[in-house]
């Protein structure tokens, strides 16, 4: 329809993911221990996340495109203790959250909150 904006190719493709980046290997907590290939953006210094009711805590994460994810058959709950190498560190999808266009999640990021490994 003429008129409608294109949210998926302003915020992401032409932006963010191409100077920012990074491709990095995540291997699902799966049997199989399958691998996908991801391209993520650092946000390991910290965003800040409502824990609870007014409450918030910064936490490592990471940024994934919604439709990648779905490009790789990967849905939201195969993401919890995923693992990945990301500045330099190993780390653990401890949850996720959305951050969605106007247009829906599907056309969104997905921001995994990262933790260490234990004995990391």
């Amino acid at each position: 329809m003429p008129g409608l904006v294109d949210f998926d190719f302003l915020l992401f493709e032409q932006s963010s993911y191409a100077v920012y980046g990074e491709a990095v290997t995540l291997t699902l907590d799966d049997t199989a221990g399958s691998t996908v290939a991801l391209d993520l953006i650092d946000e390991t210094a910290g965003v800040e996340v409502l824990d609870h009711a007014s409450i918030a805590t910064v936490l490592p994460a990471a940024a994934v495109r919604a439709a990648q994810l779905a490009d790789r058959s990967v849905s939201a709950a195969d993401l919890h203790g995923a693992a990945l190498t990301l500045n330099g560190k190993s780390w653990t999808v401890n949850r996720h959250s959305y951050r969605p266009t106007p247009n829906g999640e599907a056309q969104g990021e997905i921001l995994l909150l990262l933790e260490e490994p234990d004995g990391a």
